[in-house]
């Protein structure tokens, strides 16, 4: 839960720019917005999925090409828009969307959007879930589905459901449910056109991001490194020391990779029956001193805690950074993705 009513007027847009910007860079859309600045968010975790309902002040957000190199979060997000508009910048071309759009964003993409007054319904799907489902996982940043239509009308219906329904879901039937609209999401975007894009913008990102994506598939692999890639891939070790220079190299990457998906696994309700150190050993941390170690210093909690932050008794009594602005749980969701 975030919440800014509590919070004196100049200080609420700093609040939700720090909330939110562990994958998105905010920004103010007209100078002095922060004078007159809200914004609202709960957020429920669904297996590995994330459910929001989110109402703010006209905002500008962004993901510039070094943050997506940086972060690697390749999921797809896509938003219901309840109420407002959001005007999206996508290489040469300006799209924008009303009102009931459904709308797609991929985090492995670029993103500049504009969005008026909203409140609008979100989820965030691992890549790994929904893209083997879609016909163009690659070519649906800015997509939208026609909210007419019957299956604009059945996703924004179930969407909007899900999300009011979710306080009352066991783990059982969160992650049954969000398999669903997993499926649901793929039979609508597959059913949309290609949205306008740059063409040439897109091939230059598509070695780092084949890399990226050999990475997180081969992240339980013992000898994944620059030789196990090059090889596999057909790229020289050069090459990747110089993709990921800008990133801090090719080994933190993969290190910082797989601490996320140790930081993820804990609280998804099929992995609630593994030990932590479980977790870890499988994804390549032998050393537990080490791993416990890194962990704390890369997030900020020990992985114990962040497994108990998790449940509802824990999340009633977990401390906030600020207690006037709600348990800001959502922030170590978003900063698991990966």
């Amino acid at each position: 839960m975030f919440d800014t009513a509590d919070l004196p007027y100049p200080e609420r847009f700093a609040a939700w720019r720090e909330s939110i910007g562990v994958f998105l860079e905010v920004g103010l859309v007209r100078a002095g917005d922060e004078e007159h600045y809200d914004a609202w968010a709960e957020s429920y975790l669904l297996d590995d999925l994330i459910l929001s309902r989110c109402a703010a002040s006209a905002t500008k957000f962004d993901r510039r090409p070094l943050r997506v190199a940086h972060d690697s979060i390749d999921h797809y997000m896509i938003q219901v828009l309840v109420r407002g508009t959001i005007d999206m910048t996508l290489g040469r071309h300006a799209l924008s969307f009303p009102t009931g759009q459904v709308i797609l964003f991929d985090l492995a993409d670029t993103m500049d959007t504009v969005n008026s007054t909203f409140d609008l319904v979100s989820v965030i799907i691992p890549r790994r879930r929904l893209a083997p489902l879609l016909a163009r996982p690659d070519s649906l940043n800015g997509a939208a589905v026609d909210p007419t239509s019957a299956t604009g009308r059945l996703v924004s219906t179930y969407t909007l459901s899900l999300y009011q329904s979710a306080p009352q879901l066991s783990p059982t039937e969160a992650s049954a449910a969000a398999t669903a609209l997993v499926e649901l999401m793929a039979l609508a975007f597959n059913g949309v056109g290609q949205p306008g894009g740059d063409v040439s913008e897109s091939l230059a990102k598509a070695e780092l991001l084949r890399v990226q994506g050999f990475i997180r598939a081969h992240l339980a692999a013992p000898d994944l490194g620059p030789d196990m890639i090059a090889a596999a891939l057909g790229i020289s070790r050069a090459r990747l020391y110089r993709l990921f220079a800008p990133v801090g190299g090719i080994a933190e990457h993969i290190r910082e990779q797989r601490l996320r998906r140790c930081l993820t696994d804990p609280v998804s309700a099929k992995q609630a029956h593994r030990q932590v150190a479980e977790i870890a050993y499988a994804w390549g941390f032998s050393d537990p001193t080490h791993f416990a170690r890194a962990f704390k210093q890369r997030f900020g909690r020990t992985p114990s805690e962040v497994r108990r932050a998790a449940t509802p008794l824990a999340r009633r009594d977990r401390p906030s950074v600020d207690p006037r602005v709600g348990d800001r749980l959502h922030e170590d969701w978003l900063a698991g993705l990966g």
